[in-house]
C-alpha cells in the first residue's frame, strides 16, 4: 500500500426498492484503498461497480437503502455524515468522473462556469482566482488556448476534449481520490489512449488515489495496480494486476480474459464467449452467483457462498479453491 488506508469499505449492501420488489445491487462488498494507489473494478453491465462508488459519494435516489459495518473516508464516518458533511467531501475530497461525456456537462453553461463553479464553493476562490485555476486545469489536461476555451460551451467540444474538462472538473480541487467511472466508453481508441495516459500522468504528479470503474480489462491492464473483478453485486476475485492476468484463480475472472481479443499483441486468439446471463439481483441465488454459468459448478456452488481464500494479498472467492467436491 502506497500509504495509510484512504477510504475503507466492510461489507456494504446498497438495495433499491422498486414496484416489483427490491433490487440487491450490492451484496457485501469490501475495499481498502491506500492513499496514492491506483485501483481498478472490473464486471459486467449491472454487477455494482457504479452502485457501489456511487454509495460511498452519497448520489443514489431516494428508493436507495444503504448499509454496511465500515464505510470511512479519511477516517470520517460517511455512513453518519450530514449532507452538508457530504456535500463538503464531494468534489473537495472526492472528485469524480462520470459515465458520459457527451451528456454530464450542462448544455447551457458554458466550460468555464462549469469549472469555476466547485472552484467558488469548496475552494473559497474569487472570480478572477477561480478563472485563473480553471485556465490553469485546462492546461493540465491539454486543451490548447484554455482562456478562450472557457468561453465556449460543450457542443463546441469533441467527445475526448468533454472527458478532458471532466478530468479537470474533478480534479480542479486536488481530491485525494479520484473515482473515474467508464470514462472512455463512448471514446475511440486513440483518445482512450490518451485520456488513461492523462490520468496516469495526473495521478503520479497530484498522488491522487484514483478507482477506474470499467468493464474492459485491457483498459485495467494500462493503468492499475490494484483489480477487483465484481459478478452479481459481490467481489468475485481481487489481486495485483500480475495476479489477475497471469494467475486468475475464479470461473469468472478466466471467463473474462478468454473473451479479449489478442490483436494488441498481433497473435490470433480465438475468443470464448461466457454462455447465459446475470443472475437476477432482486432473487440472488443462495451461493456462488456464478454457478448457472460456470463449467465446474459443484452441488455446493449453488447451494452456499463460499468464503474468500486469501494467499498474499491475492483473494477470490470459489468453492474449488476449498478443496470442496459436489456431495
Amino acid at each position: 500500500m502506497a500509504g495509510g488506508s484512504l477510504l475503507e469499505i466492510k461489507n456494504l449492501r446498497t438495495s433499491f426498492r422498486i414496484s416489483g420488489g427490491v433490487v440487491q445491487a450490492v451484496r457485501g462488498v469490501g475495499l481498502s484503498v491506500g492513499e496514492g494507489e491506483f485501483w481498478g473494478i472490473v464486471g459486467e453491465s449491472g454487477c455494482g461497480k457504479s452502485v457501489t462508488m456511487l454509495s460511498v459519494m452519497g448520489l443514489l435516489p431516494e428508493n436507495a437503502a444503504i448499509r454496511a459495518d465500515v464505510m470511512a473516508f479519511g477516517g470520517k464516518d460517511l455512513l453518519r455524515a450530514s449532507p452538508r458533511e457530504m456535500r463538503s467531501v464531494r468534489g473537495n475530497e472526492i472528485g469524480m468522473i462520470f459515465q458520459d461525456p457527451m451528456t454530464s456537462l450542462d448544455p447551457l453553461y458554458t466550460i468555464g462556469n462549469q469549472l469555476m463553479e466547485p472552484l467558488r464553493i469548496h475552494g473559497k476562490m474569487s472570480a478572477r482566482e477561480a478563472e485563473r485555476r480553471a485556465v490553469e486545469m485546462l492546461e493540465l489536461v491539454g486543451i490548447s488556448s484554455p482562456a478562450s476555451r472557457l468561453k465556449q460551451y460543450p457542443h463546441e467540444f469533441s467527445g475526448g476534449m468533454r472527458q478532458r474538462v471532466m478530468i479537470a472538473i474533478a480534479m480542479s480541487c486536488n481530491p485525494k481520490l479520484l473515482i473515474a467511472d467508464e470514462p472512455t466508453t463512448a471514446l475511440d481508441v486513440t483518445i482512450q489512449a490518451q485520456i488513461l495516459e492523462l490520468m496516469k500522468d495526473m495521478k503520479e504528479k497530484s498522488g491522487t488515489a484514483m478507482v477506474l470503474i470499467t468493464h474492459d480489462l485491457g483498459v485495467i491492464a494500462s493503468v492499475c495496480s490494484r483489480i477487483v473483478v465484481m459478478y452479481g453485486g459481490l467481489i468475485m476475485e481481487e489481486g495485483e494486476c500480475e495476479d489477475i492476468f497471469y494467475r486468475p484463480l475464479h470461473p469468472y475472472t478466466k471467463g473474462l480474459l478468454a473473451s479479449i481479443s489478442g490483436m494488441e499483441s498481433g497473435t490470433k486468439k480465438k475468443l470464448v464467449p461466457i454462455p447465459g446471463s446475470p443472475p437476477d439481483l432482486m432473487n440472488p441465488p443462495a451461493g456462488c452467483p456464478f454457478t448457472a454459468r460456470c463449467a465446474w459448478a459443484m452441488r455446493i456452488c449453488a447451494a452456499a457462498a463460499p468464503r474468500s481464500a486469501n494467499a498474499g494479498g491475492h483473494s477470490a472467492a470459489c468453492w474449488l479453491l476449498h478443496g470442496r467436491r459436489a456431495a
